[in-house]
């Protein structure tokens, strides 16, 4: 397959060339476009916009709605420097006659103020409306001049792009209109005529053309109305992404693994060592993987159970089956928090078995490093626990049996097969907390085998979960009081590590200050942020597990492996910046006792729609519901970061809403597969192309990664 000529005409004459070769393209403005990914003229095509602004008629702003993305003309009422608090920001007031909005920079510099003194007619203003004390604000909008656009950029249907550092929207778009123009035309046709007729498809050319520059403003996509070039090419990026994951489940399929056979004492003396029984779910899940390890063929098996279920326990169960056959076992984690605290945890159970455990991340000393390196290649150490530390070049396994891959949907394909590569055909076990509806499973994870831990350990207390206004902040603090007076602990989550320039939102290394200075003046506490040096987070979380801290103020550094039966309160700042699952995984971190515990989100601004989003966090505590409601809402991208995920990318279908078309192009992916195993027929030789590329791409990446 590797031997083949990608850039064979015959097999696939997408344009592969560098972006200079498109008219206007020069050296400057070739090395922005390379900065965003943007390298031939193929990303360029399937760079797709983010939507349309309707330019064809006026929109007055009394009509807009806060929470869109808006274009509108209007004049500028006053411009001016104001005081916030510690800096200056620049307002712009503009209106139209219907209305006012005021826009404001965080981030600016003489260019801007200088701009608008120059400004005498109106302007084009578009960006995000949002509402702050009653008033409509647009931050950071794009501006251009009424009387200095185009016809095409002026008044018809404009597509709005990803903002690319450095080049303007609209020179962008001239880009864009360019290669739309010269390079479609050589687009080869990808999916075979039957399948584009049987499922009433566009042609790839026409596709491309209708969703870059569209002739009619496309339906809104709550009306399920997506345009026929969006539809082509949601099927084709599920289509491929199906038979990925066919080819890879056939591929492990053929591959042989090592059996493992049960030694009953063994685990007999485990299961004196754990201080509680298993759940019914995990013995059943337990069951799932014992039979997996006794197959010839490797286990390739997906546990997913929400926070605080015990997949711990279960992983560490899995692993001593493999070590008590003379395999080693690797559990690599996605964070040095995590990884560390996996370490601790495992270590009073492997020590007393005469298990050699070993800890390997980045972050270690030199030495350390060395020796674990050591341990591992020799096969002393017969688990190991790291983060992606495990799967660069000089790290060797000398006998990998399994590898427990936590919190999977941080890593992605690419990490999981470099991590498999370390031995031969090791079993392969990944978790998440996330609970991720059957739907995405299926497709995302679908060379895997599937199971749920859906039980809870006795004892654990449902949390109690309010949404607040930013107004009644006091209330929080006056609970955080209460639980500190009984000798509990809390967590106060804020979006950034520190004050920035370019948004209003609050930070870590601020609010700390102020926490401990007004609020709580003899509370013990600290800040936790993903910049810290290890050795400083280490030390900030074994006080905080130790009780030596009562109140620890973070970023989401936290999210996931952090267990303090002691912490009941969770305060969330800003969770309108935060998805909803990634919201349940924070509230996973109290209520992990008898102890009842809350969890209270404190929003600003956002309008109703934020409010009724938050308040399904309100009404449930079920990961599933969550998943399925932040699945709805955000798509799969932000859900499992499906994003990182090497070739599985999917940037424009949204798996709730696009289920049918999901069915539709696995139905198609079986059928191809199923009459041309090898693609070796010419009529699909533009897929054999388009799979070898995508597969070379994964496999350059995982040579770096």
């Amino acid at each position: 397959m590797a031997g083949q000529n990608l850039n064979s005409p015959a097999a696939d004459s997408l344009p592969l060339q560098p972006v200079e070769v498109v008219k206007g393209v020069g050296p400057r403005l070739a090395r922005h476009l390379k900065a965003k990914g943007l390298i031939t003229v193929e990303d360029l095509l399937f760079n797709l916009p983010l939507g349309y602004l309707d330019q064809r008629g006026g929109l007055q702003i009394s009509r807009l709605r806060p929470g869109d993305y808006v274009s509108f003309v209007a004049t500028v009422l006053g411009a001016r420097e104001v005081q916030y608090r510690r800096r200056k920001i620049y307002e712009v007031i503009l209106s139209d006659g219907t209305g006012v909005v005021t826009a404001k920079w965080f981030h600016y510099g003489r260019w801007l103020t200088q701009r608008f003194q120059r400004i005498k007619g109106s302007l084009r203003v578009s960006g995000t409306l949002r509402v702050f004390a009653g008033k409509l604000e647009i931050h950071h909008p794009e501006i251009e001049e009424e009387d200095a656009g185009t016809e095409e950029d002026g008044g018809g249907i404009v597509p709005r792009y990803s903002p690319i550092p450095g080049v303007a929207p609209r020179a962008y778009r001239r880009i864009m209109r360019e290669v739309v123009d010269s390079f479609v035309p050589q687009v080869v046709e990808t999916l075979p005529d039957a399948v584009r007729q049987y499922f009433k498809l566009l042609d790839l050319q026409t596709a491309l053309r209708q969703v870059h520059f569209p002739k009619e403003f496309p339906e809104a996509e709550e009306n399920k109305q997506l345009s026929p070039g969006l539809r082509r090419l949601i099927f084709e990026e599920l289509f491929f992404l199906e038979l990925l994951i066919i080819r890879s489940r056939e591929e492990l399929a053929r591959e042989t693994g090592h059996p493992m056979v049960l030694d009953r004492d063994f685990l007999g003396r485990v299961g004196k060592l754990l201080p509680f029984s298993l759940t019914k779910a995990q013995k059943r899940v337990m069951r799932e993987i014992a039979a997996d390890l006794g197959q010839k063929r490797p286990m390739n098996r997906l546990i997913q159970g929400d926070v605080g279920c015990g997949k711990t326990i279960v992983a560490l169960l899995s692993a001593l089956i493999v070590i008590s056959n003379g395999f080693q076992a690797a559990v690599m984690a996605p964070t040095e928090i995590l990884a560390h605290q996996h370490f601790v945890n495992l270590k009073p159970f492997a020590e007393p078995l005469g298990v050699d455990l070993v800890l390997l991340t980045s972050k270690l000393k030199s030495k350390e490093k060395q020796n674990s390196r050591e341990a591992i290649a020799s096969g002393e150490a017969r688990l190991v626990i790291g983060t992606h530390a495990l799967i660069q070049k000089h790290v060797t396994f000398k006998r990998l049996g399994l590898v427990t891959i936590d919190e999977q949907h941080r890593f992605g394909v690419l990490q999981r097969l470099a991590l498999r590569h370390k031995g031969g055909s090791p079993h392969v076990l990944v978790m998440t907390a996330t609970p991720i509806p059957r739907t995405l499973a299926m497709t995302v994870y679908g060379d895997l085998d599937v199971s749920v831990i859906d039980e809870l350990p006795p004892g654990r207390t449902p949390v109690e979960t309010q949404v607040i206004d930013a107004r009644q902040r006091k209330k929080a603090y006056e609970l955080l009081r209460q639980e500190f007076t009984r000798g509990r602990q809390a967590y106060i989550i804020y979006p950034l590590v520190e004050e920035s320039e370019k948004s209003d939102l609050k930070d870590v290394t601020t609010m700390t200050e102020h926490l401990q200075k007004k609020i709580f003046p003899n509370t013990p506490m600290a800040m936790l942020h993903g910049r810290m040096a290890a050795e400083e987070k280490k030390k900030i979380m074994t006080a905080f597990a130790s009780k030596k801290l009562q109140l620890l103020v973070a970023t989401t550094v936290i999210e996931v492996g952090i267990d303090v039966p002691e912490a009941t309160v969770m305060v969330v700042e800003h969770p309108e910046r935060f998805g909803l699952s990634q919201l349940h995984q924070l509230r996973g971190r109290v209520g992990r006792s008898s102890h009842r515990s809350y969890c209270l989100l404190i929003h600003e601004g956002g309008g109703r729609e934020t409010r009724q989003r938050l308040a399904i966090m309100e009404q449930s505590n079920d990961g599933f519901r969550i998943a399925e409601e932040d699945l709805r809402i955000r798509g799969p991208g932000d859900l499992i970061g499906v994003h990182q995920a090497g070739f599985i990318d999917l940037k424009l279908a949204n798996l709730v809403r696009d289920a049918d078309t999901l069915a539709a192009a696995r139905k198609a992916a079986l059928t191809l597969i199923k009459k041309d195993p090898e693609l070796t027929k010419p009529a699909h030789a533009a897929i054999k192309a388009k799979i070898q590329r995508q597969s070379l791409q994964a496999a350059e990446l995982l040579k770096t990664s």
